[in-house]
């Protein structure tokens, strides 16, 4: 049973966070459980240079957790990991902990926001199982989002949800990285077919996909439901047989700090946003608005303590930027809908 977006039921576990043994911790069950990567990343960008907590798992949690509270994160991160705070707002029974280190990206972003890659160590990827996954969904969870991942562990992962006959939705993500050889897209493609939401961007199809025209190469790919982002343009859906572009929300900053993790906190928020209000509309204006306040600071920090309790609160807030001719500055307006509990 579920009030307010939490559920009623729980379970008594113990877990470290850091060097602190927790013990006997109420655990709630989970809306929404997302799996993949928790890594420390340097990033280099025209504002500076940091160390910072990342992950495409973690940044779509926290999208997710800026309209959903019960949120759980299935992850791994190595010994040498010491941005503890970051993972210590997600149940942590989930979040393993082994000798050995983290996941790494070394991402450095020229003057046009375009990444490049000089490192991706996986480090302790292996240790996120799909037995993981399967034990925190039995646990009653309505979505599953699989961040980008070795898409051959992401095909396994949405079989062995399908095979256990949970009715959990299941919406994957994946990442151009990924996509090289033929083998990780045929993977990426299966993963698609079994998912009940596909979500990628524009460059991302084309790499997938091998065709150049978006209405062939959306053609080639089958899936429940295709979110296709497209930047400034909006995001085009396509659920039921049917296809429409929704526009995205005005840009509500004209300087990014830091644009890392920006469409998984896109994924996140969308997903959140979709399962409270059922609207492909209201979950892509959500989410291309915390995406865009995301982006305003260093890693999730303007999200982390970001908090809605409808979908309809950000027209409200975006509304009253725009009468005030943007002389509302972002970090004013946020003040009030903040929550440091």
């Amino acid at each position: 049973m579920r009030i307010a977006g939490w559920v009623l039921g729980s379970v008594r576990s113990s877990f470290f966070i850091g060097d602190r043994l927790l013990l006997n911790q109420v655990v709630l069950l989970a809306e929404i459980v997302f799996v993949g990567h928790t890594s420390v990343d340097r990033i280099r960008n025209i504002n500076g240079e940091r160390m910072q907590p990342g992950g495409a798992a973690l940044y779509a949690a926290y999208g997710a957790k800026t309209l959903c509270r019960n949120v759980s994160l299935v992850t791994a991160v190595g010994n040498d990991y010491r941005f503890w705070d970051s993972i210590a707002d997600f149940p942590q029974e989930f979040i393993i902990r082994r000798k050995g280190k983290s996941t790494r990206f070394d991402i450095s972003y020229d003057q046009d926001w375009n990444a490049h890659y000089h490192e991706s160590y996986p480090g302790l990827a292996s240790a996120i199982t799909t037995r993981m996954l399967l034990k925190a969904v039995r646990r009653g969870a309505d979505f599953v989002h699989i961040a980008p991942m070795n898409p051959p562990k992401v095909e396994r992962m949405v079989s062995a949800l399908r095979d256990s006959g949970s009715e959990v939705k299941i919406s994957v993500n994946s990442c151009i990285n990924y996509m090289g050889s033929r083998v990780n897209r045929e993977a990426i493609l299966n993963a698609a077919s079994m998912a009940d939401i596909f979500i990628l961007n524009e460059r991302e199809l084309h790499a997938l996909t091998g065709k150049e025209v978006v209405s062939e190469a959306i053609r080639v790919i089958r899936t429940k439901t295709l979110v296709l982002t497209l930047g400034e343009f909006g995001t085009l859906i396509r659920s039921d047989g049917t296809a429409d572009l929704i526009p995205a929300l005005a840009a509500i900053t004209k300087r990014a700090v830091d644009v890392t993790g920006a469409g998984d906190t896109w994924s996140g928020s969308f997903i959140a946003a979709f399962l409270r209000t059922k609207s492909w509309i209201k979950a892509v204006s959500f989410a291309s608005f915390v995406s865009a306040v995301k982006c305003t600071g260093w890693n999730f920090e303007k999200v982390r303590k970001l908090r809605f309790e409808t979908v309809d609160e950000v027209y409200d807030l975006t509304i009253a930027m725009k009468e005030k001719g943007r002389q509302l500055r972002l970090a004013e307006s946020l003040s009030g809908l903040s929550d440091d509990a």
